[in-house]
């Protein structure tokens, strides 16, 4: 495999594919820090130390969501600059981005130790799981600032080609949190709070190596590391739109949460165990959706808007096939599926009501992804932000509150999922044909 693919030739498919694939592999290794975490905490202390991990994790989510984006802008600022061949611009770009994570990240951390208990019991977290998930949190919480800086800097290699090294580092990292879950929660009985230090430790590996390769490839050591506030305002200009929706969507789904509170234990840790088999289905996707910023963005910077026109088609139908397939396939191993996760027939229960009504529909979240990641691609972050506040935030919030008041159920919650991704796909549609219009269509004529 190439260490960098020029997305900007070549068959459109074949090359967006292979370019997804390392994505692919590098989501299910990072998504594996949590997994395992949950696999050794729901097997070896319960069902209630299962519900304090699911409770407590949406807060780091929260808390990391703005520099989520901001690294997404990033590389979609890198891969325009590489698809032009300024490479000087490149490197200005990636001192820029990580000077400004490594600061963010110090006072995320900050931030969060201090509000960690308040937020949680905000949450309306159980007093049977608080001061565990306390436990959790605050100890993950010292994770953000690697997580924020492994992002940076993978999101800066993808922007540039190179979906293979961020995968490879991952692969390690994900090997050596197995290793240490089986250490601090097995050998060494620490429960929850074992858990998150091996977390914490794995995630440091990653973005301690993922940097030091980008410095020592790209030479940064010999660059000037001063902020240029026209290149930050630059990247901030398509990141923070990205970071306020990622944000945004993590606060209404603390509605969600709060919602899922309100059932009891039960349905914390159905939950907890259904976003961990839904990552067999959004794992590819958040790959494509990946990918698809990547070659956007490259094809931007080249001039080549009939390649990103063709994209849009076929990319689509790719993406929503393959997470059609896996959606049928998780939903005929359902029960095994989810007993991966937790033992406990009860939780086995309601997590199956819960597959059953999100599932099939899977295929409208591959859509919305690679849609939006083209308009993002595009660096029309402030289209992408209010198509998935108005649809995933603040729609999704109000039906929440209509059906659970109508139908007090967690099949009720889950309705909402399948209902906001299709109004989300007709969003992006509308959005992207109105570009494409105006913009592709507009600058070709200029060329």
């Amino acid at each position: 495999m190439k260490q960098r693919r020029d997305l900007t030739e070549g068959p459109i498919v074949k090359g967006f594919l292979l370019f997804a694939l390392p994505l692919l592999f590098g989501s299910l290794f990072q998504q594996l820090y949590s997994t395992v975490d949950l696999l050794y905490v729901g097997n070896f202390l319960g069902k209630t130390s299962a519900a304090a991990v699911g409770a407590s994790s949406i807060v780091v989510t929260c808390l990391i969501g703005l520099f989520t984006g901001i690294s997404i802008g990033a590389g979609v600022v890198t891969a325009q600059f590489w698809g032009a061949r300024q490479m000087e611009r490149v490197k200005r770009c990636i001192c820029n981005s990580l000077l400004f994570g490594l600061l963010g990240g110090i006072v995320l951390i900050v931030i969060g130790e201090l509000l960690a208990r308040r937020v949680l019991i905000a949450l309306n977290t159980p007093e049977t799981i608080l001061e565990e998930a306390l436990v959790y949190i605050r100890i993950y919480i010292l994770s953000i600032l690697p997580m924020i800086l492994y992002n940076m800097s993978a999101g800066i290699l993808r922007a540039m080609g190179d979906s293979r090294s961020p995968f490879l580092v991952l692969a390690a990292g994900g090997v050596l949190n197995v290793c240490m879950d089986a250490v601090f929660i097995v050998l060494l009985p620490w429960g929850v709070a074992g858990a998150a230090l091996a977390t914490a430790v794995s995630q440091s590996f990653t973005a301690i190596v993922l940097t030091a390769y980008l410095f020592g490839r790209e030479k940064l050591q010999k660059e000037r590391w001063t902020v240029e506030p026209p290149l930050l305002f630059t990247i901030l200009r398509v990141g923070f739109p990205l970071g306020i929706q990622s944000m945004v969507l993590t606060l209404s789904n603390i509605f969600v949460q709060r919602a899922i509170n309100g059932f009891g234990e039960n349905a914390i840790a159905a939950f907890t165990v259904y976003f961990k088999a839904e990552n067999l289905l959004y794992l590819p996707i958040v790959a494509f959706g990946q990918a698809m910023v990547t070659f956007t963005g490259q094809n931007m910077g080249a001039g080549k808007y009939d390649r990103i026109r063709k994209s849009a088609f076929s990319c689509n139908i790719l993406a929503a096939a393959v997470t059609a397939g896996i959606a049928a396939a998780v939903l005929c191993f359902g029960r095994e599926v989810l007993g991966l996760f937790c033992s406990d027939e009860d939780v086995i229960a309601e997590g199956l009501k819960i597959i059953h009504i999100s599932f099939p529909f899977y295929f409208l979240y591959a859509l919305q992804e690679v849609t939006g990641g083209l308009i993002r691609g595009m660096g029309r972050t402030v289209q992408s932000m209010a198509v998935i506040i108005g649809t995933l935030c603040v729609t999704r919030v109000i039906l929440l509150e209509i059906l659970t008041g109508w139908i007090h159920t967690i099949e009720a919650v889950a309705t909402v999922y399948p209902i906001t991704w299709g109004l989300a796909v007709v969003a992006f549609v509308i959005c992207y044909f109105y570009l494409e219009k105006k913009e592709l269509r507009n600058d070709k004529e200029e060329a």
